[in-house]
């Protein structure tokens, strides 16, 4: 099996990249991608403190990166990336726009929306987060659960899990929560430039997640009709086995590649396990070796016996 979307302490996950080595091993998983959001530390820790030894299947060097596509926010996925060229690109593209900066502005920004519905919440200046390493949309919407009163104030699925409080809400434009964050990460061109530069191959992420997009279908065909899309994640989390056929007949019929992954984020996303998703995940080998077994970016030191 295996899980090609994870992310570590290193974004938005709350699992180190020791425990995900040690667990990707444990459950016997032969191919992992760390994606991490917008950086490859995880691939620096792992080199300098020899992590590998905790896995003994092939690592793909991945990333995510947050892209603008007409005013919206989308994902996607970069493999078999030369991992020092993504991370000196992320470094200079957000020098400007450091981590503290925008998470900063984006929960100063929520944090007033949730005022403005009358939600309880602690004054702003005794909100307890690390502004360069933690993410806004995770701390207010731990704030917002940990008032049991805030439930009639906000929108059911809002409540209901932080995914939809962030997919459905802080991407969506017809929601009183959505953040424009167009201007503060690169065009779609600009990001797939960047990891196809860095020799790697770019993939669609996740495109069922998107509830702004009615007509998905549509939404597919623009992209990799007008972008230089080389495969598609095609096994997801939550996916429906119709949605995961179409995309999977799509990279046939259109010659893309095809991947899966949990997009495993620990605590982050209660119900998501690595490997399986919400255990209705069993991503076959074969979907990628057809693609990544050649790659020149793929470090010895990440590559292990095949396990069984």
């Amino acid at each position: 099996m295996i899980d090609m979307h994870i992310h570590t302490t290193y974004s938005d996950g709350t699992k180190t990249v020791k425990e995900i080595l040690k667990e990707a091993q444990r459950i016997g998983l032969d191919y992992i991608s760390i994606t991490d959001h917008e950086n490859c530390m995880a691939y620096k820790e792992i080199e300098e403190r020899n992590l590998k030894q905790y896995y003994h299947g092939t690592l793909i060097p991945g990333v995510e990166i947050k892209v603008a596509y007409k005013g919206r926010i989308i994902d996607i996925l970069g493999y078999g990336i030369d991992t020092d060229k993504i991370q000196r690109w992320s470094d200079n593209f957000y020098k400007d726009k450091t981590h503290a900066q925008i998470q900063t502005k984006y929960l100063k920004s929520q944090y007033n929306t949730f005022q403005k519905v009358g939600c309880t919440l602690i004054p702003y200046e005794e909100i307890k987060w690390d502004p360069d390493h933690d993410w806004a949309n995770v701390i207010i919407y731990k704030e917002i659960k940990s008032h049991p009163e805030n439930e009639r104030k906000c929108p059911k699925d809002l409540w209901e899990s932080y995914s939809n409080f962030r997919y459905h809400h802080c991407y969506s434009k017809d929601s009183i929560f959505y953040i424009d964050k167009s201007s503060d990460v690169p065009t779609i061109e600009e990001g797939m430039k960047q990891i196809h530069d860095a020799g790697g191959l770019a993939f669609l992420a996740h495109i069922y997640i998107y509830d702004w997009a009615t007509n998905k279908k549509a939404l597919i065909d623009d992209l990799i009709s007008n972008y230089e899309f080389d495969g598609i994640e095609c096994y997801y989390s939550q996916f429906s086995e119709k949605e995961i056929k179409y995309v999977l007949e799509v990279c046939e019929k259109r010659g893309l590649y095809k991947s899966g992954g949990c997009d495993y984020h620990g605590d982050n996303k209660p119900g998501i396990h690595l490997g399986v998703g919400k255990g209705n995940l069993k991503i076959p080998n074969q979907i990628i070796e057809e693609w990544c077994e050649g790659f020149r970016n793929v470090p010895k030191s990440f590559l292990g016996r095949r396990m069984k």
